[in-house]
């Protein structure tokens, strides 16, 4: 009797032994984090596509009227933008800015936070990934440069304007508390406003990108 029942726990463990390695072997996250730690650059494009055309989603949802057809073709140009344009430069983005404090500037803490997002936001990134996208979006839409150059003109500053009363703080804390594998992914994920917010904004214009 004794030796079955030691047979029988021995069996009950094992069963439990591989339904946890069951579980962890298909945790999302921890499949997420592997496939990250593996492939950087294409794991964080894929992501910032994704996330750009749910931001589209999120933002022809809210906007549109009732009867109006969504509009399949913007969103595709979103996540087209977020997968081949917006995800790469931002990976590397956000590496030369972590290379570049605790490197050649020697920084660590709350203060490499606030250079960081200085860098970010004040120097050349904001300004040029906003200009970019206000420029690609409409190309990608089958508009010319002048309607692309003229939707630059029209909203760049009203996005910069809000971008900065938003931006910096959420990437102060990003920057502090965040590792940098993850700083773009945390971005992104905050950026699922914020792309419903670009959307919402370049398609309500007197010249709407369609």
């Amino acid at each position: 009797m004794a030796f079955r029942m030691r047979i029988l726990v021995s069996r009950w463990s094992n069963c439990s032994s591989n339904s946890v390695v069951f579980k962890r072997r298909f945790s999302p996250m921890t499949w997420y984090n592997q496939q990250l730690e593996k492939s950087p650059l294409v794991v964080k494009s894929i992501t910032s596509g994704v996330l750009f055309g749910v931001g589209d989603v999120i933002a022809q949802w809210i906007a549109k009227a009732k009867d109006d057809p969504f509009d399949w073709k913007r969103t595709r140009s979103a996540t087209i933008y977020g997968t081949f344009i917006f995800g790469p430069l931002a990976h590397y983005h956000f590496n030369f800015i972590d290379w570049f404090t605790r490197s050649k500037l020697r920084l660590a803490g709350l203060r490499m936070a606030l250079v960081k997002m200085v860098i970010d936001q004040f120097t050349y990134w904001t300004p040029m990934a906003n200009v970019l996208y206000l420029f690609t979006l409409p190309l990608l839409l089958g508009h010319d440069t002048g309607y692309a150059k003229d939707n630059v003109r029209r909203n760049l500053l009203p996005i910069l304007k809000v971008n900065w009363m938003v931006w910096p703080l959420v990437q102060i804390v990003n920057f502090s508390y965040v590792p940098v594998a993850h700083q773009l992914n945390v971005a992104l994920l905050v950026s699922l406003v914020w792309v419903s917010f670009l959307s919402w904004k370049t398609a309500h214009n007197p010249n709407k990108i369609r």
